[in-house]
């Protein structure tokens, strides 16, 4: 993995970014943090705090270079469960906020689960944006995704092929 350079030795072309986010199962597991004197393994929402929900999924956000071959994680929340539309919105914000301040450009990947936020952003199929600070957003689905779904159904259905 490539790290991010920073953002003030880049050229307006290399600030265009894809903001990837994916959200993935994690074991269950609460211990005793003692550097901060503190039980870790619950849910945490950022800014919209802890709750004493053991958490058993992480969202993350990624930021991938376009023109230029880097990637960096900026972001994580833990949760209880899948990630709600409401919430995943709400962490996006926060996600696009922190880009757009050191004046990077995003492009949004897109997932199954994300389908339900992209909706109440206003994005549709016949356009796929939305507006975040004067700045057009395009939603894209994420190829290895759609490769992997389609794997799950042609599995799920029995699909088989006559040559």
């Amino acid at each position: 993995m490539f790290l991010m350079p920073s953002p003030q030795n880049m050229s307006e072309k290399d600030r265009y970014i894809c903001l990837l986010f994916v959200e993935m199962l994690i074991r269950q597991n609460v211990w005793f943090n003692q550097k901060f004197d503190c039980i870790e393994g619950f849910e945490d929402l950022g800014s919209q705090g802890r709750t004493r929900n053991i958490t058993n999924n992480a969202l993350l956000f990624i930021v991938r270079g376009l023109p230029r071959k880097w990637k960096q994680p900026v972001a994580y929340y833990l949760s209880c469960g899948s990630t709600k539309a409401e919430m995943l919105v709400q962490f996006l914000f926060g996600v696009l906020g922190a880009c757009h301040s050191v004046g990077l450009h995003a492009v949004c990947d897109m997932g199954a689960n994300k389908i339900k936020a992209m909706k109440l952003l206003g994005s549709t199929r016949s356009e796929p944006f939305f507006q975040f600070q004067n700045q057009a957003i395009a939603m894209i689905y994420y190829p290895p995704h759609l490769l992997k779904c389609t794997r799950k159904l042609f599995r799920k259905y029995d699909v088989q092929f006559r040559v």
